[in-house]
């Protein structure tokens, strides 16, 4: 006997049902993933790069800052506008401008932004 014998009726569309389940399943993902690429990609075209320190972050320095709040308003209040960054990268100091987008994933940066631990 065959598999599509052996199939109760009805099985055939269950099996349909299941496989393009699967698929927009994966096209979903897909998009989910090309969002998290291009918010990355946007986010080392703009230069910031994994342990650099930031010195400042538009108007967040090391004299005003009280928190990642300072930082997390900043970024909100520039949606679509470039930022002046400057982080110390492996003792040199690189200014950099950021551009805040949306994209699929939380927040606007694409990127975790956490506090030095010294």
């Amino acid at each position: 006997m065959s598999d599509k014998e052996a199939m109760p009726s009805g099985g055939a569309s269950q099996a349909r049902a299941d496989t393009i389940s699967d698929i927009q399943e994966l096209m979903r993902r897909k998009e989910e993933i090309e969002a998290q690429i291009k918010a990355n990609y946007d986010v080392l075209e703009g230069g910031l790069q994994v342990d650099d320190e930031i010195v400042e972050f538009g108007s967040v320095n090391a004299q005003n800052f009280q928190s990642l709040q300072n930082i997390s308003s900043v970024v909100q209040h520039s949606e679509g506008k470039p930022l002046n960054v400057t982080v110390m990268r492996r003792g040199q100091r690189h200014q950099l401008r950021l551009v805040p987008t949306r994209w699929a994933g939380k927040g606007l940066l694409g990127c975790n932004v956490v506090p030095l631990q010294r």
